[in-house]
Formats: structure tokens, sequence, C-alpha cells
């Protein structure tokens, strides 16, 4: 008996060891966790690899087909600005309803099929490049069935990624995912703007079409993530009136909203005005190649640069500097000041996109993410395919040197006018 007690003593004893090495195990993890920890993770490791190919190829795309306008139309500041309005006017108008069928579908699914759509615009405007067919209304054409790809894979995306992972890792995996969405739309069009000179449109165009491939490759060896969902024509309209309502009752989601929309609107001149300034048009790809590789050192500061000041500091001094940028950009053609600005631009870029991108993640609730992202894509993209050619119309009447300097003007008015809004 007395045998039995004392193994059961040890028994008791070896028992507390053990969860006392699991609590300590586990504060060590948490303690050791960062934003990479998620690429531990095989699947998450592959999926994110292939959303940040395809999300690259798009961006590069975008530098492609304004570099084909500028050509077809002797820099027309209009038609230019169209480039920007038929990549993000179907995204504006359909990222809502993409985002509620990411809640009722089948993601990876549904991401194969975004894929497939989006590998046939790039081959359209290779051979129109290739039959040396200059025709703008088919470039626009083409590049609007791109951009309804792209609406989409987003919010599909988005939300698939984060299920990848436990929820411990999600604020690493929303992280990694704004780190991949905003960091192909600048590191793209360095990519397209270093390469072209080099390779060409053509080539580029049908390297992206196989990239959208390789994704797809990818998608098909990952695992569904899905639950059946039948939804009726009434249900279906709940899930509108549920995002509605959550937009409305959220007040940090619906200043995201508000600041991320009026940052759009002036982050539009990049592509459409910028290009038009410029002395020699192959600088474009050199100045967008340093556009790209601010992006890559904001993302490399990111971690620093956030926990410097609260979020809504940063956003504020972000979008700031992003009016002054463009102040700067008016005033001189110097290659050389450009290029540094165009660094500089690409730095605060990455991190006002990321900062709004992962305010509005952490707040989502699992069962609405993907209508909350394609709510911000709806309101940031809109904004971007509308003020376009608002700036393209300008420019016809002023020099493209006077928009930018309005454009500045707008971004540090409404960085001030806001800056007493929180973003918690």
């Amino acid at each position: 008996m007395a045998w039995i007690k004392i193994s059961k003593k040890f028994i008791t004893i070896k028992n507390k060891n053990n969860h006392l090495k699991r609590f300590m195990s586990n504060i060590y993890d948490k303690q050791s966790l960062s934003i990479w920890s998620p690429l531990k993770i095989f699947d998450f490791r592959i999926f994110w690899a292939g959303m940040s190919l395809s999300t690259i190829a798009f961006w590069m795309q975008n530098i492609i087909v304004t570099s084909l306008m500028i050509k077809w139309t002797d820099s027309d500041a209009l038609m230019l600005s169209f480039v920007q309005t038929a990549l993000f006017l179907p995204a504006m108008l359909l990222s809502l309803p993409f985002g509620i069928l990411a809640d009722i579908v089948d993601r990876r699914k549904f991401l194969i099929f975004s894929q497939l759509w989006m590998m046939l615009p790039p081959l359209i405007i290779s051979a129109l490049a290739l039959t040396d067919t200059k025709s703008p209304i088919a470039l626009l054409t083409a590049t609007a069935m791109l951009s309804v790809g792209n609406a989409m894979k987003l919010p599909c995306q988005s939300a698939y990624l984060v299920s990848l992972t436990n929820k411990e890792l999600m604020p690493f995996s929303i992280a990694l995912n704004s780190m991949s969405v905003n960091g192909g739309r600048v590191i793209g069009p360095a990519t397209a703007g270093f390469l072209m000179p080099i390779l060409g449109a053509t080539s580029l165009l049908i390297a992206n079409s196989f990239v959208y491939f390789i994704y797809i490759i990818i998608l098909l060896n990952l695992p569904s993530k899905f639950k059946i969902i039948k939804l009726t024509y009434p249900q279906i309209i709940k899930k509108i009136e549920g995002i509605i309502t959550y937009s409305t009752q959220e007040k940090t989601y619906r200043i995201i909203l508000l600041r991320g929309g009026l940052y759009f609107c002036t982050w539009s001149t990049i592509l459409g005005i910028i290009p038009l300034i410029l002395n020699d048009p192959k600088d474009f790809g050199f100045l967008y190649g340093l556009f790209g590789t601010g992006a890559v050192v904001g993302a490399s500061l990111y971690g620093i640069l956030s926990n410097l000041t609260s979020k809504t500091t940063g956003i504020n001094i972000g979008i700031c500097l992003h009016g002054v940028i463009l102040l700067l950009l008016s005033l001189t053609n110097n290659i050389f000041l450009l290029g540094c600005l165009m660094l500089l631009m690409g730095i605060t870029s990455f991190f006002v996109m990321t900062s709004l991108q992962v305010s509005a993640q952490q707040k989502f609730p699992d069962e609405i993410r993907g209508r909350g992202l394609a709510l911000i894509t709806t309101v940031f993209m809109g904004a971007t395919a509308l003020s376009s050619p608002f700036w393209g119309y300008l420019t016809n009447f002023v020099t493209p040197s006077t928009t930018l300097k309005i454009a500045s003007f707008f971004a540090i008015f409404f960085a001030l006018f806001l800056s007493n809004k929180k973003i918690s």
C-alpha cells in the first residue's frame, strides 16, 4: 500500500512537471513567434509563394499596359488615365459580390477558376503587340478582363490564407498577406520596369500567363478547407446587409475605409501622371524599379516603424509624407532626385497600405472576413479607378507637374483634417 501511495505521488509530481513543461514551452513558443512563423507551415508557405507571384504578375501587367498605351496614343493623358480605370473599376463593382461568394463556395476551386481567367488577358495583349495591332480600346478591354479575375481572387485568397494557420499565428498571417498584396503592388511595377527594356512587353506578358499557371498547380495540391453552404436569395441579401451593418457599427472599419479611399485618390497619380513628367520614356522603368526597391525596404522595416508610434499617428505621418513627395516630384526633372523620391515613395506606400490592411483584418470576425476584405478592395480600388480619369482630364488643361501639386495639397489636407480619427 505504501508503495502504491508513493507511486501515485510520483505520477502526480511527474504530471505536474509535464504540465509545467508544456506551459513553459507555450510561453517560449509565443515569445519566439515572428512575422515569418506561419511560413514554417508547408501549405501556408507554398500558397503564400503562389499568391505573391500572382500579385506581382498582375502589377507587372499594369506597367506593361501603361507603357503600351503611352506608345500607342502618343502620351495622351486621358487615355493613359483610363488604364487605371480599366484596372480598378471592375474590382470596385465586383469585389463585394465575389466577397460573398468567398464566404459560401470552395475558396480553393474559386481561386483556380480566377487564375484560369487571368491567364487569358496577357495572351490577348501579347497577340495585339505581336501583330502590331495598336488598338487602345482592345488594350483597355483586355485590362478590364484581368481586373475581373483579380476581383475574384483577392477576397477569396485573403480569407483562404488565414484558414491555413491557427489563431495564435493569425496576426502574422494577416501581416504576411498584406506584405504579399501591397508588396506585389510595388514590386510588380519594379520588375516590369527593369525587365521590359531587356525582354520586351510581349515576353513579359507570356511570362505572366505562365505565373498564373504555376499558381494553379500550387492550388491543386492544397486542401479545400470548405464546408458546403447553401444560400437562398434572401440569405444572400442578408449577407450583403451584414457587411453594411458591420461597416456602419464598427467605427475603426469606417475610418479605415474613409482614410484609405482618400489616400488612393491621390495614389493613382503615381502610375497615371508621373510617367508624363519624364523627359525620356525609358526612365519610366528605372523609376519604378526604385519604387519597388523602396517597397522591399519598407517590408523589412515595417516591424520597426510600426512599433515607433500608434497606428493612427503612423498612418497620418505616412500620408503626409506621401503628399510632400508628390510636391517634390513636381518640382524637379533631375533623374537622380526623382529616383531618390520614388524610393522613398515606395517605402511610404508599403507602410500606409500595410497599416490599413492589418488594422482592418485584425477587426474582422471570420464569418464576414471575405465580405469585409471585399468592401475594402471595392473602396480602395474604386477610389483609384474614379480619381484617375479626373487627374488625366485635369492634365489636358494644366501641366503634369501642376496636377501633382494639386494632388499633393489634397493628400496633406485630408491627412491633417482626419488626423483625430483614431484607428484602434
